[in-house]
């Protein structure tokens, strides 16, 4: 088996923003998904070993397998390479994890992976919100004389104290507050487009029953 992987995964690459341990993952991954196969971390780290051993490897920076429980602290690395081959426009497939298992998916998976995505997405699109929200509120009801010296709050109605005053982090706060309204607005887009995956979701489900 190792032998038939070796002309999919150490094949010469074209120029990319891929590092060639990328392009390894991507081809041992294409070649086991065309033959219906599904590759844990633990596999992917067996492949590797076997190559390093016949000097067949390509790169120096290996993936180092953690016995750790939960799917990204096992091989950080790896799930971080996923992602990037992902954003590379020069592949067209889709690389899917579910239950720790790796692949290039179907029409159907591609579809059934995008919708996770969305799921984690607008769940920490409400986090954000949330936050956002009692940032936003800091100072709200507090009260002030007509020279607008500040009261005590045994003087007036408490009011709302969002966060430790610490002058240094303001700045930082301010930035963070851009960056999740460039998330919001990330957020619907991808809410715009979801119901067009859905429906075509549906159509690939109607028509394979």
């Amino acid at each position: 088996m190792a032998e038939e992987v070796k002309e999919v995964a150490t094949s010469e690459d074209k120029p990319s923003e891929l590092t060639p341990r990328q392009w390894w993952l991507y081809r041992l991954i294409k070649w086991a998904s065309e033959q219906e196969m599904k590759l844990s971390v633990a596999q992917i780290i067996d492949y590797q070993e076997k190559y390093k051993e016949q000097g067949k490897l390509t790169f120096d920076d290996l993936y180092q397998f953690k016995d750790a429980e939960g799917n990204h602290s096992n091989c950080p690395d790896l799930y971080g390479d996923k992602d990037a081959i992902n954003e590379c426009d020069r592949i067209d497939k889709v690389l899917c994890v579910k239950n720790g298992q790796f692949y290039l998916g179907t029409e159907r998976e591609n579809i059934e992976y995008h919708n996770k995505l969305m799921h984690n997405v607008c769940r920490d699109s409400h986090k954000c919100k949330i936050i956002r929200d009692k940032i936003s509120q800091d100072g709200q009801m507090k009260l002030f004389t007509v020279d607008l010296v500040e009261m005590e709050k045994s003087k007036g109605r408490d009011f709302h104290e969002a966060f430790i005053r610490q002058e240094s982090l303001i700045k930082e706060v301010e930035k963070k507050d851009k960056k999740i309204a460039e998330l919001e607005q990330l957020i619907q887009w991808y809410k715009n487009e979801n119901k067009m995956w859905k429906e075509r979701y549906y159509q690939v489900k109607g028509g394979q029953n």
